[in-house]
């Protein structure tokens, strides 16, 4: 199962973190883990891009951090949008992928 955790300080998402393998199919196969990998590395290089000097960034094997360093309500808008995106795949694939919102 894939999990991501999603810690919010005062309302505001202050750390992301995805790891794990959704199981759907064979590694390279798997539709749920391509449909996540293709949300969060989208949103990775655009944050990446657009929002270096706010953000650290932490990509391991099975392993994606992203600590926010210095606010921002656009990179905040921007977070919420890639949440969004991947709740889409959690009501989809309950089995296969898991959002848990830690306070």
């Amino acid at each position: 199962m894939v999990k991501a955790k999603i810690f919010k300080k005062e309302n505001k998402i202050n750390s992301f973190v995805i790891s794990g393998h959704a199981n759907l199919k064979d590694h390279g196969e798997d539709l749920v883990c391509a449909a996540i990998t293709g949300i969060v590395s989208g949103s990775l290089n655009a944050l990446d891009i657009k929002f270096n000097k706010n953000i650290e960034i932490n990509v391991d094997a099975n392993r994606i951090e992203i600590k926010v360093i210095i606010e921002d309500n656009l990179l905040n808008h921007l977070l919420e949008f890639m949440i969004i995106q991947l709740e889409t795949i959690e009501v989809q694939y309950p089995k296969n992928f898991k959002i848990e919102r830690m306070i």
